[in-house]
């Protein structure tokens, strides 16, 4: 199960030996990620774990255009990120709602800055919130909704830009633990249907063998990778409850490898 980082100039995504240097402003650069290597093909749920400070978001935040490289590149579907894109949804691990704005509102809120009409913005809308579970909710304001609900509202709004791939900082990571497993259940089936690209960091493990078609494991900073894992159970997510996934001794095998690699790196 386990394999090398590998890139090629057809993949999808391909980090070509990203690194990057923080300049604080009193002492020594950061080196935050070195040389990084990683390519995958479309459709593919990429889950990245590591350490604090392995440079997880910044590989995120250089995919997502927010980041210029220091070194190396990033390319999607071979063309070199420069600066954010519509192709490229985010979400963060808050929300980020407008609060003065309707759920209806902030779903729609991409299509209306792309200048779609009203009926094509309120159809998109309305699609991806019945698909996330709020349509019932069109009406009211984040600050009626549950944490959980709130997020489901940000994917819903990332989707609505109708996103090639879809970048998440630790999405779940504020959520209690039912909240999260309910949300991680619903991300595959929105995954599955809308048959997009995921970039998923996570300090969750066994959040990231249960979602992810693929495990980068990164070591502590500079930030390397160490393994590329790939793992069965995204694809088998709508066939079993997801407690029946997690408890499987395959499951537990996947995950103790995992921790066992970052173990190995922090003690």
């Amino acid at each position: 199960m386990g394999g090398a980082a590998t890139q090629s100039r057809e993949a999808f995504v391909a980090f070509d030996a990203l690194t990057v240097r923080y300049a604080p402003r009193r002492g020594e650069p950061v080196l935050a990620l070195d040389r990084v290597s990683l390519s995958f093909e479309a459709g593919e749920f990429v889950c990245i774990v590591g350490p604090s400070g392995c440079g997880k978001t910044t590989m995120l935040q250089v995919l997502g255009g927010f980041l210029p490289p220091s070194d190396g590149a990033v390319r999607l579907e071979g063309t070199i990120v420069t600066k954010p894109g519509p192709e490229r949804g985010i979400v963060f691990q808050q929300p980020a709602l407008f609060p003065w704005m309707s759920v209806a509102a902030n779903a729609a809120f991409g299509p209306r800055v792309r200048g779609q009409s009203r009926a094509a913005r309120a159809a998109v809308a309305e699609r991806w919130l019945r698909t996330v579970g709020l349509w019932e909710f069109r009406d009211r304001y984040p600050y009626e909704l549950s944490g959980g609900m709130q997020q489901r509202l940000a994917i819903a709004r990332a989707l609505a830009n109708e996103p090639k791939i879809l970048l998440m900082d630790e999405p779940f990571g504020a959520l209690d633990a039912l909240t999260r497993e309910r949300l991680q259940q619903e991300l595959h089936a929105v995954w599955r249907q809308a048959d997009m690209t995921v970039v998923f960091i996570t300090h969750g493990v066994e959040e990231a063998v249960y979602l992810g078609t693929k495990v980068v494991v990164m070591s502590p900073r500079p930030g390397r990778i160490v393994r590329v894992i790939d793992t069965p159970f995204a694809r088998r997510a709508d066939e079993h409850g997801i407690r029946a996934v997690k408890s499987s001794a395959e499951f537990v095998a996947v995950r103790e490898q995992v921790l066992g690699l970052i173990w190995e790196m922090e003690v």
